[in-house]
């Protein structure tokens, strides 16, 4: 499973944030309001904010765009109007939109929310969000039964669903080897095609049975595809092979035509004489021959090409670019038009003031996510490496390294500094660590991955959410599940009360935090609080609860007592934090490399580090009067009190 943002560390596993999930829409009949040309040479560019995605193009003249926005805001569905190339309506929808399709009649669009597990149902008359269909995991790929009344969606908890569009009921499901972000629809409704990506097949489905009846293997990260205009084959862009496979269905055998760069977005265009592919990392579209495998021309199109949809006319294609525009392509386009003029720029800025240099640094090999502190050591999770290590905080040097599982985030030590857990996010399970000898000598198998870990203060039961969007309860004297609780989103911060009775628990897409009887594993109390909330701490007096906002950039402090509200400015998103033995909050802002350091007691910022990087967890090492702040750049910084 694979939300790039649920593991926090999109930029150094993956070049995509959110995976693209466009299927092109199939057009009506062609309209007369616009003539269609063979292009003037050039490509025509619109601008579109806010990182566009999936297209669905209806007959009308007009299409939907998605806009993700890379999870940084609300998502959107932008209408466009195909004459005036302009947007004509913004539509609130759910949380990072990637796909969307229209139902036969375009009356009803379908976008699947991506962060918000769900998809938005659209009245097309109004261009609103009218109602949302529940799904386990996070949607990506759409398709409808050819009656309309059945969707076919994916989700990162690597399944195909089948859904009665009526009641929201799902009819059955199939296992898939790795997430999928794209599928199809045979144009008779015969069989549903379902690219698994990093799974490198193509699976061939009969959506009424839900069963497979065939397996292309090809290797490399398959995506979007395509039939040829009799519906005998079927094209499918490979990211990583750098080539597009041409299947022939009724044989099963198929030949690859090569391509300058990974495809990912495909769709035929030109009357479905030209196969247009759009190359992901090459910031280009090339346009091949669909008979003769010959290419066309490669157009430089820049930024980061995603998803390919057919125009109504039936000739231009549609490309959406995450950089942030729309190109139309006609069929002998072959330039770029030079971008707009930059915007002025704006007035210097005030000189900064001198850097905080309070802190030292440790360097490690890769990527790490968290520290856990004991002792006179702490425990390093590796994310990119599958390890953690062991750092002497009295030399500042890397003393072991040993081999956990797939993906380490969160991590936890027990009191007796005699084991610690941790979770291991793509493995889908718990390491026990035997901290005497720095190996692994157990797991704990879970459902979802897991990121957030935490201990009950007696050590006798673990905390983890997964991204199946739930609290799990551990015993780790028998290394069993013993209870779950459902969140409204997924979560990755925990914290345990002092008291032993109460965990709270940071929703983060859902904007909450809930205050969770652990030992009945029921709900006493939520706090709304908007925008993504993450990490958490208590104040030494048990009387408030501070949580950062990754969003809303603010430090929200709680009064137990009452739950009333107050919210601190931060510089930038605050994604995790530490109370540190001096009483100060220092807060890691995600964003902006930064890391702030909070005084609780009057509510004001007493110093902003600037550490760059990517700042992940924080931890206090009270033995030496200083915080360890993991930095997915691939270090650790020692910030002194």
């Amino acid at each position: 499973m694979n939300r790039t943002s649920h593991i926090l560390i999109a930029v150094a596993m993956s070049a995509t944030l959110v995976v693209s999930c466009s299927t092109p829409s199939e057009p009506g009949p062609i309209s007369a309001s616009r003539p269609v040309g063979q292009g003037d040479g050039t490509v025509a560019r619109m601008a579109l904010p806010r990182a566009p995605e999936g297209i669905a193009v209806a007959e009308a003249g007009f299409a939907y765009v998605t806009q993700p926005d890379h999870g940084f805001s609300g998502g959107t569905l932008a209408r466009v109007d195909l004459n005036t190339r302009a947007i004509t309506t913004t539509i609130p929808v759910g949380m990072v939109p990637s796909l969307v399709i229209f139902n036969a009649n375009r009356t009803r669009a379908y976008v699947s929310n991506q962060w918000s597990d769900n998809i938005g149902i659209i009245d097309v008359a109004t261009n609103t969000q009218v109602d949302a269909i529940p799904t386990v995991g996070d949607p990506f790929a759409l398709a409808l039964s050819p009656d309309g009344r059945t969707l076919l969606v994916t989700t990162n908890a690597n399944q195909l669903f089948k859904i009665d569009i009526a009641t929201k009921n799902t009819l059955g499901s199939i296992g898939l080897p790795a997430t999928s972000h794209h599928i199809i629809m045979e144009p008779r409704g015969k069989a549903l095609y379902v690219a698994t990506r990093d799974g490198g097949t193509v699976m061939e489905v009969d959506w009424r049975a839900m069963s497979v009846k065939r397996t292309f293997t090809f290797g490399g990260r398959t995506q979007n595809m395509a039939f040829s205009p009799d519906a005998q084959q079927l094209y499918v862009a490979n990211e990583f092979n750098n080539v597009v496979h041409v299947i022939k269905l009724a044989t099963g055998t198929f030949t690859n035509i090569p391509l300058a760069g990974g495809g990912e977005g495909l769709a035929l265009g030109n009357k479905g004489d030209d196969i247009y592919v759009g190359l992901v990392f090459s910031g280009a579209v090339q346009v091949i021959d669909r008979l003769s495998g010959e290419t066309r021309r490669v157009i430089p199109v820049g930024g980061i090409p995603r998803e390919i949809a057919l125009d109504y006319t039936g000739k231009d294609v549609l490309v959406s670019n995450e950089e942030g525009w729309v190109d139309f392509i006609e069929p002998n386009d072959s330039l770029v038009p030079p971008p707009p003029p930059p915007p002025p720029p704006p007035p210097p800025p005030p000189p900064p003031p001198p850097p905080d240099t309070g802190y030292a640094r440790v360097t490690f090999p890769d990527a790490v996510f968290q520290a856990a502190v004991f002792g006179n050591a702490a425990w390093v999770t590796r994310v990119s490496a599958g390890m953690v290590s062991k750092l002497d905080l009295t030399t500042n040097s890397i003393t072991a390294s040993f081999a956990v599982g797939n993906v380490p985030c969160g991590i936890v030590i027990n009191r007796l500094g005699t084991r610690a857990y941790v979770a291991n996010q793509f493995s889908d399970n718990i390491s026990i660590i035997d901290l005497a000898t720095n190996a692994q000598i157990g797991t704990i198998s879970l459902t979802g991955d897991p990121l957030p870990v935490a201990l009950a203060t007696d050590d006798t039961t673990l905390f983890v959410t997964t991204n199946a969007n739930s609290l799990f309860k551990v015993n780790i004297l028998t290394n069993s599940v013993t209870g779950s609780l459902p969140l409204p989103a997924t979560s990755h911060h925990l914290l345990v009360h002092p008291n032993g009775n109460l965990l709270y628990v940071a929703t983060r897409d859902a904007g909450t935090v809930l205050e969770v009887d652990w030992r009945s594993m029921t709900v006493l109390r939520t706090f709304t609080l908007g925008g993504r909330t993450q990490g958490m701490a208590i104040s030494a007096d048990q009387s408030e609860l501070y949580v950062t906002n990754e969003l809303s950039n603010v430090l929200h402090i709680i009064t137990l007592s009452s739950g009333a509200v107050t919210n601190l400015p931060l510089a930038s998103g605050g994604e995790t934090m530490a109370l540190g033995s001096d009483g100060k909050l220092y807060i890691g802002e995600v964003f902006a490399g930064l890391v702030q350091v909070v005084n609780p007691v009057t509510r004001t910022i007493l110093r902003t580090i600037t550490v760059g990087g990517t700042p992940r967890e924080v931890a206090n090492d009270p033995a030496r009067n200083q915080v360890i702040v993991a930095n997915e750049a691939g270090w650790v910084d020692l910030v002194r009190y």
